[in-house]
């Protein structure tokens, strides 16, 4: 494939993700799911609430604030109310772009890592990730978590140290579990020999953690009721008893087993309904391709692979030891990683003759995976059979059935 080729192919790539995303994203213009809290924290920052940062402060409106979390996704969430207005599709838009941010950031990577033609079919395979999708469509957090991984990946790759440790830091000013990211940026800075540079993952990331929080301050707050707040993040998310219809365990989420129902709307014969969940085909064969690449390491000694399999393991694995209830959307983190393997492994199928049907029937069948769960991730209005339908294909939990 010539370099032209691939330039126009990532373009086109990008535009269509991107017009798959943001086409009819006002809708519901109700909450989705958990953002419920997170919009309507937004909004509280966007209206300068100063209790909207705390946990000992209550709302008017029978809301919850949305403290247990880091601010940033809020954050960024409020600017886009402020620049567009208070609607669904402003809460939402951020999300949007990153969400086709991240199928580049997957081709740089993956391209750095190999070739670029398993950069391009790494982009092309995310792009039909239903859960990325979704999520990107959605005014929650694990977006920006996966965004802020990816650039901080890409930039250690590039021996940009400094940019690295700053995007580490917006990553775990998402979500803490952009921590699980750092054991990696140290692997790659000891490889290529920077030892001075790894002083930058000591430093920078708070610091941008703590800038996160200057409207915090800003408002009267002292470090005090910082130190406090934390504490209460730590004791909210380790003590946590809460139970939830569509909680699963770590293991399950690679087969995909538990989509999250986040919208329902009934109208007569028809169901309209958004479901947080993978591409079943992709999930599977990623996480195959993810077993055959730990084998492989061992017998190519390749050190770019080991990264792709140390990264999906590094924000899976440490969930297998979580207390408190996890949903499939935990495994976001993971997808660019398993995406990244199954090119790889696609990739060798599609350069021997042998095999190169098989491969291109494995692309196809992704897309095909993608075309059939599509209605449920948008909420297009469907028939309560094809919905049971969608739920026989995944082999998951259907709520709809007893």
């Amino acid at each position: 494939m010539k370099k032209f080729s691939i330039k126009g192919a990532l373009l086109l790539l990008i535009i269509f993700s991107f017009l798959l995303r943001i086409i009819n994203i006002s809708y519901p213009k109700t909450f989705v799911f958990d953002e419920v809290y997170y919009v309507f924290t937004a909004k509280q920052y966007a209206a300068n609430n100063k209790d909207a940062w705390v946990y000992w402060t209550k709302s008017n409106e029978n809301k919850a604030y949305a403290w247990v979390n880091p601010p940033l996704p809020q954050e960024i969430i409020a600017v886009s109310i402020k620049i567009f207005g208070d609607q669904s599709w402003a809460w939402r838009y951020p999300g949007v772009i990153l969400g086709v941010l991240n199928i580049y950031l997957i081709f740089l990577i993956a391209r750095k890592l190999f070739d670029p033609k398993i950069g391009l079919l790494s982009a092309f395979l995310f792009s039909f990730d239903g859960l990325n999708f979704v999520q990107s469509r959605t005014a929650m957090l694990d977006i920006y978590l996966v965004s802020f991984i990816l650039l901080s990946l890409f930039f250690v790759l590039n021996k940009r140290y400094f940019f690295s440790a700053l995007f580490l830091g917006l990553a775990i000013a998402s979500k803490w579990t952009g921590v699980y990211l750092l054991p990696l940026l140290i692997l790659i800075t000891l490889k290529k020999r920077n030892y001075f540079k790894l002083s930058f993952f000591i430093i920078i990331p708070p610091i941008v953690y703590l800038a996160t929080y200057i409207p915090f301050f800003l408002y009267g707050y002292t470090i005090n009721n910082f130190i406090e707040l934390v504490k209460q993040q730590v004791y909210y998310h380790t003590n946590l008893k809460a139970t939830h219809d569509y909680a699963s365990p770590w293991w399950s989420w690679p087969l995909n087993l538990y989509p999250v129902w986040y919208f329902v709307d009934y109208q007569k014969d028809k169901i309209s309904n958004i479901f947080a969940s993978g591409n079943p085909l992709l999930f599977w064969l990623g996480s195959l391709s993810t077993v055959v690449g730990i084998i492989e390491i061992f017998k190519k000694r390749s050190f770019n692979l080991l990264i792709v399999i140390l990264g999906a393991l590094l924000f899976l694995l440490p969930w297998a030891f979580s207390p408190r209830i996890m949903f499939l959307y935990y495994f976001a983190p993971v997808i660019p990683f398993i995406t990244i393997t199954l090119a790889y492994q696609i990739m060798k199928l599609l350069n021997n003759k042998k095999f190169t049907e098989v491969g291109s029937l494995i692309i196809i069948l992704i897309i095909i995976s993608f075309i059939l769960i599509y209605p449920f991730l948008v909420g297009i209005y469907l028939p309560k059979d094809l919905v049971n339908l969608f739920f026989d294909f995944n082999f998951a939990k259907n709520p709809f059935k007893s």
